[in-house]
């Protein structure tokens, strides 16, 4: 059975959590990995039901709003890796609504908490989107152009955003907006908006190299009315509230990157050992066998980093050099190793009757999104 390696003794808790997931990485994600990607453009609504009946959509949201209570970063990056060893795009899709809740939990009032929080527990929670990124603004999200303009009874916001994760698909969303445009991360404010509301569009599907299990199509907003009940935090803390968001984000997306290294790496070296040429294993050559003793490697250094990132988050310590490191480190070595799977698998690792040509398209994407590998570089240097 494909597991991590366990850090230091868990509870009971997390364990029984853990081989859930484990057991769903196995059974229902893996299976489905190559029809989801074949599709495109179509999240699969099903696994997702199937994962909410089993408490795994929600674990990490608080109990008191209905959620499974796991709400510290370790446990959180313990299932993430789980998931993203089943299928990278699928594992990330599962959990999404957490991405959703970390601003809210971070800014909104406790209305706002049972509010928005509440639907996303259960066995038929709503699907969520966060919406920062722009066309023309990505890793700089101070200067994101979309603007909030102060009306009677609330704001009213126009602009655009782009490559939001399940727009269209979800029922609610946090849209970040300027409602001052003459400052940068200081005008940056967050809303809450539902699907469906007034002047509020949604652009097609955009066709990605991977990770297509989350679909991401653009979104619109032609002067849409936001009540000041729905402003997320007081004017000008959106931007505070999404790094802070990005810090936990960041490490569970290393969890998750650490997850899609260690299927390839263990794919990789099962065949090696099937695999004969020269009259031996493949894995019997140093060429082969080194290559393998890499990616065991930098799997290890990147799962220690991201779980010590997240320890420091659960101890209220600052993190922000900790999260950055352990997302660099984890989306490089998750390319690597897809890499290194796709070498050693030779003329098979680029065909699509094997899976590891897809999940090398996959571990693209954790070099770029929650801040690309060069952002990742600059927060660790203005750190030291």
């Amino acid at each position: 059975m494909p597991q991590a390696a366990e850090p230091w003794p868990l509870t009971d808790e997390q364990r029984d959590i853990v081989e859930l997931c484990r057991q769903f990485a196995v059974n229902e994600i893996r299976p489905r990995g190559r029809e989801v990607d074949e599709r495109d453009v179509e999240s699969p609504l099903d696994i997702f039901r199937s994962a909410a009946k089993a408490g795994i959509t929600d674990f990490m949201l608080p109990e008191e709003f209905g959620g499974g209570g796991f709400t510290d970063v370790v446990t959180q990056c313990l299932v993430q890796e789980q998931l993203c060893w089943g299928d990278p795009g699928i594992g990330n899709f599962l959990c999404s609504n957490g991405f959703f809740a970390d601003p809210v939990l971070e800014l909104g009032t406790a209305e706002q908490k049972e509010e928005w929080l509440r639907p996303l527990t259960g066995p038929e929670p709503l699907y969520t989107a966060l919406a920062t990124t722009e066309p023309g603004s990505g890793s700089d999200a101070a200067s994101i152009t979309t603007t909030a303009r102060r009306v009677e009874g609330g704001y009213e916001i126009t602009g655009q955003k782009a490559w939001i994760s399940n727009a269209g698909l979800a029922d609610q969303y946090v849209v970040f907006a300027k409602t001052d445009p003459a400052q940068r991360s200081s005008g940056v404010t967050a809303f809450l908006l539902r699907k469906g509301t007034e002047g509020m569009t949604f652009g097609e599907p955009m066709k990605k190299m991977g990770q297509r299990a989350i679909v991401c199509r653009e979104i619109f907003f032609d002067h849409v009315f936001v009540p000041e009940a729905h402003r997320l935090g007081d004017e000008g803390r959106g931007f505070h509230g999404l790094m802070k968001t990005f810090d936990i984000s960041r490490i569970v997306l290393a969890a998750a990157a650490t997850g899609a290294a260690r299927a390839a790496y263990e794919y990789a070296r099962d065949y090696a050992r099937e695999r004969t040429q020269f009259g031996k294993p493949i894995f019997d050559h140093q060429a082969v066998a080194f290559r393998l003793a890499d990616m065991a490697t930098r799997i290890e250094s990147a799962w220690l980093l991201t779980l010590n990132a997240a320890r420091r988050i659960d101890a209220g310590e600052p993190a922000t050099k900790n999260a950055a490191m352990a997302k660099l480190q984890a989306s490089e070595t998750a390319m690597f190793c897809t890499w290194a799977a796709v070498q050693t698998l030779g003329g098979w690792g680029y065909s699509r009757e094997f899976p590891v040509e897809q999940w090398m398209r996959d571990a693209k994407l954790e070099e770029l999104e929650e801040g690309t590998s060069d952002i990742m570089r600059l927060v660790i240097s203005r750190q030291l």
